[in-house]
């Protein structure tokens, strides 16, 4: 049986148009997406961090940014924005490997790396690098991929707590936080797993009108709830990291 991928990498034709309609569906994603859970998550967590840091004309590094979706949520603060990719598209700035950046130390305030360190072969070499051109004090914000399944192929790692502060241990500090705990994981995996086997276009679709929203609102009301805060099954993580002033 041929599985349904989910997120499939964009092709350098994509017009800009349509980039920015997929980054639109990832910050404010749909019920029908069996995504809701973390994308909505991920927005608020980020924004409230965002929030918190100060200062504005920012420099910021995008690593794996052909779609951006959270180059938003920075409003007035960025002063430059970079985004590298391994595909070229029209958002994307300069044509890098986020294990070799082609910048020069100190060279950025803010780093964006979202669900893009699980397709690093050495994830660690990737944060060593965005660590040297964050200048002192600089900030990362990323999102890892915790308890999921393989969506393409060229993914490579999962992370657990512990993995992921070892892989930022050249950062001064980072905090992690769970996007959803085990309740929501275990729903979102549920969700994706229906998805992912439904056969046809037909029957993916009404699937998606039906029982996708519903699992959707059980998970976002056991999460509203509290009901636990193990994290065990996370789905993702985020993650705000600073350097070293």
């Amino acid at each position: 049986m041929k599985t349904h991928t989910l997120h499939q990498p964009a092709p350098s034709e994509v017009s800009s148009e349509t980039l920015l309609e997929i980054a639109r569906r990832r910050l404010y994603p749909s019920l029908t997406d069996p995504s809701y859970l973390v994308l909505r998550a991920r927005r608020l967590i980020l924004s409230r961090w965002i929030n918190q840091i100060p200062g504005e004309n920012l420099r910021v590094l995008d690593v794996g940014g052909r779609y951006q979706p959270y180059r938003p949520l920075l409003g007035a603060k960025v002063g430059r924005y970079v985004a590298i990719d391994l595909i070229r598209t029209g958002l994307v700035s300069v044509v890098a490997n986020g294990e070799a950046l082609p910048f020069a130390a100190e060279a950025f305030d803010l780093a964006i790396a979202t669900q893009v360190l699980e397709y690093f072969p050495e994830p660690s070499l990737a944060a060593r690098q965005i660590h040297r051109v964050l200048k002192p004090g600089g900030i990362l914000l990323a999102s890892v991929a915790a308890c999921a399944p393989r969506f393409v192929d060229e993914e490579h790692w999962r992370f657990t707590r512990t993995g992921l502060r070892s892989v930022l241990s050249a950062f001064a500090e980072a905090e992690i936080v769970a996007e959803v705990s085990s309740v929501g994981g275990v729903v979102r995996t549920v969700n994706i797993a229906l998805d992912t086997f439904v056969r046809y276009n037909l029957a993916r679709s009404i699937y998606r009108r039906t029982t996708c929203p519903l699992l959707n609102l059980l998970g976002l009301a056991a999460e509203k709830m509290n009901l636990s805060s193990n994290d065990q099954f996370a789905a993702n993580y985020c993650v705000i990291a600073r350097k070293a002033k």
